[in-house]
């Protein structure tokens, strides 16, 4: 009989500290959203790339510090995304902190542990080509933090004039996402992740906003003909989050701000089944017949949409999936909704089929 400890994994991953939470502990990649089947595989801890496309974080993140160690060889070219979005230029509207196979070269803005295209490091810290380095990057706010290696090679604010200085606008530090996807790159090149973990910090100033109802493990089923749901809390001006998944065919409503008036018109934010849906007036993320969507942003059906809705008098700014998807300026709603009060309680209500809503915040403005 072969001795017991033959029969163990090869590698054991360390303890996860406290606080954070393992994303490279099981085979089927639960936390990522793979690009297609088989592009990526985890085996004993440590997430390989396979046939390509870059691995994307199930759930969006803001606050938080993400640990991992990565291994490369000589030439190759990967990165971890940070705050992005799932579509348009990552690396230009979150950040990538550079992964190179380029041991022994000065730092540049495009060489390991680079800020890309935007900030070089503070030193050239990657350890020889093949041989694993251990990464942590944190977000604090406008606050950027990186050690490679135990070696700081960033500590400073986004928002800082020095940091953006000779840097485009839009594609400024200070004009990147404030929350997105952490994503592991795929630029061709074998790359290998083990040891990942993240620690998200509280969303300040937020609270559950909480429903005459009660969930059903966290989540709120919405269903054609049921009672509209009222939040238990009268806002103003403020900020809302929550996610949200929808059946075939399915549409709700956010109302941003309820009465007990039923002359008043209530603004209604879509969240629906956008499969083969242009942009329009009844996709997910537009004022519901009223004003369209700027662009598509949902996920496919089955999986949890991210909705950040913005409401300061009547201008509403709206991001599905950390894409803004609608911003309408106060002087498009004067005449429809000028005799409606700016202070309500938020609402849900399924229109079509059935949809599911889970972890609703809110933040007074």
């Amino acid at each position: 009989m072969l001795p017991i400890m033959l029969l163990l994994p090869l590698t054991q991953p360390p303890p996860v500290e406290e606080g954070f939470v393992a994303l490279s502990a099981d085979a089927e990649l639960t936390a990522w959203r793979l690009p297609r089947t088989g592009a990526w595989e985890c085996r004993d801890n440590v997430i390989r790339r396979v046939t390509g496309g870059t691995l994307f974080t199930r759930r969006v993140s803001e606050d938080f510090t993400l640990r991992l160690d990565y291994r490369i060889g000589t030439g190759g070219n990967s990165g971890v995304f940070l705050r992005a979005p799932l579509s348009g230029r990552h690396s230009a509207l979150g950040m990538e902190l550079q992964i190179m196979g380029d041991h022994g070269r000065p730092p540049t803005n495009q060489s390991s542990g680079a800020l890309y295209a935007a900030r070089a490091p503070l030193v050239a810290a990657n350890g020889p080509d093949d041989e694993w380095n251990a990464l942590e990057v944190t977000l604090d706010g406008r606050h950027l933090r990186a050690t490679l290696n135990g070696q700081v090679i960033h500590d400073f604010d986004l928002d800082d004039p020095e940091a953006n200085r000779g840097l485009a606008p839009g594609i400024r530090l200070a004009d990147r996402c404030p929350r997105g996807f952490i994503g592991l790159q795929d630029h061709g090149a074998p790359v290998e992740f083990r040891n990942v973990r993240l620690r998200e910090a509280p969303e300040e100033g937020f609270s559950q906003l909480r429903f005459g109802r009660e969930s059903q493990d966290g989540v709120l089923e919405l269903a054609e003909g049921m009672e509209r749901l009222t939040g238990m809390e009268r806002l103003g001006d403020y900020e809302a989050r929550l996610e949200f998944r929808v059946e075939p065919g399915a549409q709700a409503v956010w109302f941003a701000r309820l009465d007990n008036d039923p002359k008043h018109a209530p603004l209604e934010i879509a969240l629906a089944d956008d499969t083969g849906r242009a942009p329009g007036r009844e996709a997910s993320g537009a004022l519901l017949g009223m004003a369209s969507t700027m662009t598509a942003a949902s996920l496919p059906l089955g999986e949890w949409n991210d909705l950040r809705c913005v409401f300061e008098g009547w201008t509403v700014r709206v991001y599905l999936n950390e894409m803004p998807v609608l911003q309408v300026p106060s002087a498009n709603l004067w005449g429809k909704f000028m005799y409606t009060p700016l202070q309500g309680v938020p609402g849900l209500e399924a229109r079509k089929g059935k949809v599911e809503v889970r972890r609703v915040r809110v933040r007074p403005l």
